[in-house]
């Protein structure tokens, strides 16, 4: 039994490889550019009401992108990229949530804040739907009676459905004399 490797398996780094670089290469083996709130703080504020950066911002979220995620996702690019860590990233954002709420709300766009809100606002409450339905069931078989001759269901693949014939039909045809 032979094992056959493709030739994109041997492509990934090997054991020890980031070893061979310098370190400090990346920027997550850098310290962080900014180390406190305040510092997170002005540095996204002047980046978020920059009207280069602004369309872009009210783009998306007019397109159903949500402050929380937008949110979400500037603070995992700043500590990708060395801007901030993860403790920073994480104090930030409900001032960012903020922050976007307010550019949104000045530029009359209307924002989704969460899509788990979003999804609580569509959600009606199970005893409702229940009631619903028992209502329209019980409107629905006082108003039409039920038919009084049921015809048999044909079983089988191939059987022919027959429609249950009106006798309305039949003492029409037979006052206007068709027969």
């Amino acid at each position: 039994m032979t094992i056959q490797l493709s030739p994109d398996a041997l492509q990934g780094p090997i054991p020890g490889m980031s070893l061979t670089k310098e370190p400090g290469s990346v920027p997550w083996e850098r310290p962080t550019q900014l180390t406190t709130v305040d510092e997170a703080v002005d540095f996204y504020e002047e980046r978020i009401l920059d009207f280069s950066s602004e369309d872009s911002f009210l783009k998306a979220i007019d397109n159903g992108i949500s402050i929380e995620r937008l949110a979400e996702l500037l603070g995992v690019s700043g500590t990708m990229n060395g801007i901030h860590n993860l403790d920073v990233s994480i104090l930030i954002n409900p001032y960012l949530r903020e922050l976007m709420r307010y550019v949104a709300e000045s530029a009359n766009v209307e924002y989704i804040d969460s899509y788990r809100e979003e999804e609580k606002k569509d959600k009606v409450p199970y005893r409702f739907v229940r009631q619903f339905i028992q209502d329209s069931l019980s409107e629905e078989s006082q108003e039409s009676p039920m038919m009084e001759e049921e015809v048999p269901m044909q079983k089988g693949l191939m059987a022919k459905q027959s429609l249950p014939t009106m006798e309305v039909e039949e003492d029409v045809a037979k006052e206007e004399g068709v027969q």
